[in-house]
């Protein structure tokens, strides 16, 4: 048997060639290992990350003092700093159209704004506008200007929740970029309050972990879907966060973009809450629903067969709470939407199918009579004076309803309204839109002024 002599020119080939697989077969099980490691979670990551945007903010405040004396208020305004403080925020944006540079954000990231920036994660900056903003769901429109078209995100189907199904969250908290966190759909329908009197109704619950600076980012799904905008923090506990869902964003979007404001959707019901009292009254062992007080002529509702003492317990499925809670829900439909409307009446229970209409501003004035107790004008040079307010920076009150809680407070007619909920009023006609917005709350929250000041007051029934 010959042995096998390996010379050294032989030797050498033995080794270029181990050396020359070894670098052939690394990277193919490097890519093998990577391969087994992409997730679906991983990949929605990949995919959507493009299309989530950083905004920062800059706005500026000034420190009044008003302490209802003149000589107090003009010793702090002489012999304290009184120069106007610039402060910043950092939220979250994703894009919902690339050719158009639109964003969608939460109303409060940008609210009070006087400089918006935002930041795309290849780390190109714009300068962005709104477009169009509404405090009630906290949802707001940005627009930036691109040379090209930017990645945008894709949108799920409407109410297309599993509860346990896992969703992401993609974010800047504290200001730590494309911060992604993991979770499940908690519960949907939530409620939370955001306020003494206001609240947040239909919200998804997630215990992806959700931070300041997450506010106005996407929540997905598995199929890299957005399913709704992160949007609140439980302030009393960890690992609760919540999200607006998809279908009140694309209904409050599509406002925002096409009118710049959200326009309301009317059935003509005039409604009061249910008490212990009143459910005994109808039979009822709980309190439950709101109850029909006035069907307004001519309306959609009148048509639809709605009469006065109706209990409404359901709205397009959902069981509805109280009027705050029925106002939220008619916020997510559209004017010419249909809706299905389940009520008790004395022949028993039905479902009532109603289309809804645009609020009729004309009607703005009988709301406000009705809920705030007085009528306005558009203001004079002699109020302007009276009160040293600049002219259209306010309306008038003209008329104050004899018996009502205006009146009992103290308003008078020529005193000056600035603001009705969140949303200053300098005109008759921002008036009667807001008015429109606020029709259906228990108590709204108003502003006037009577000389230098101005003073807060909640009135309603």
């Amino acid at each position: 048997m010959k042995k096998l002599i390996l010379r050294p020119e032989n030797c050498k080939l033995v080794l270029s060639l181990t050396l020359v697989f070894g670098l052939l077969l690394t990277p193919l099980a490097a890519r093998a290992d990577r391969t087994s490691r992409m997730t679906p979670i991983v990949k929605v990551v990949q995919k959507v990350s493009p299309a989530v945007v950083n905004i920062s903010t800059k706005s500026k405040s000034r420190q009044i003092f008003n302490t209802g004396d003149q000589m107090w208020d003009q010793f702090f305004r002489d012999f304290f700093d009184n120069r106007p403080r610039q402060h910043s925020s950092l939220g979250t944006g994703l894009i919902i159209d690339g050719e158009k540079g639109l964003i969608a954000t939460n109303s409060h990231v940008i609210s009070q704004a006087t400089e918006i920036n935002v930041v795309l994660s290849d780390k190109r900056s714009f300068r962005a506008q709104v477009v169009g903003a509404d405090p009630d769901s906290d949802l707001a429109v940005l627009r930036i200007k691109a040379k090209k078209p930017l990645p945008q995100v894709s949108m799920a189907k409407d109410n297309d929740l599993m509860i346990g199904e896992q969703v992401i969250a993609i974010g800047n908290p504290f200001g730590l970029s494309h911060t992604v966190t993991l979770g499940v759909v908690s519960a949907v329908n939530r409620t939370v309050r955001t306020g003494q009197d206001s609240w947040m109704y239909n919200l998804i619950q997630t215990d992806a972990s959700i931070n300041p600076g997450n506010s106005g980012g996407p929540l997905l799904n598995a199929d890299g879907e957005v399913v709704g905008i992160n949007t609140a923090m439980h302030k009393l506990a960890q690992g609760i966060g919540f999200a607006i869902p998809i279908g009140r964003v694309k209904r409050i979007v599509n406002d925002l973009v096409q009118h710049g404001e959200v326009i309301p959707a009317w059935l003509g019901l005039e409604l009061q809450d249910m008490t212990p009292r009143l459910a005994a009254y109808f039979g009822l062992e709980r309190a439950m629903g709101v109850l029909v007080r006035e069907v307004l002529p001519k309306s959609p509702a009148q048509k639809a067969g709605f009469a006065r003492g109706d209990l409404i317990v359901a709205f397009n499925g959902v069981k509805v709470s109280n009027t705050s809670h029925y106002q939220n829900l008619l916020q997510g439909t559209s004017p010419g939407q249909q809706v299905s409307i389940t009520v008790f009446t004395q022949r028993g229970k039905a479902e009532r199918m109603v289309r809804a209409k645009a609020f009729p501003l004309q009607r703005a004035m009988d709301v406000a009579w009705s809920k705030l107790g007085f009528l306005v004008d558009e203001m004079d040079r002699r109020a302007a004076a009276r009160h040293r307010a600049p002219m259209g920076s306010a309306v008038m009150i003209s008329r104050v309803r004899p018996g009502s809680r205006a009146q009992n407070i103290g308003l008078q007619p020529g005193d000056l309204l600035r603001q009705v909920g969140e949303k200053r009023v300098t005109s008759l006609e921002a008036f009667a839109k807001q008015m429109a917005h606020c029709r259906l709350l228990s108590r709204v929250t108003v502003l006037v002024q009577r000389g230098p000041y101005q003073q807060y007051v909640i009135l309603g029934r």
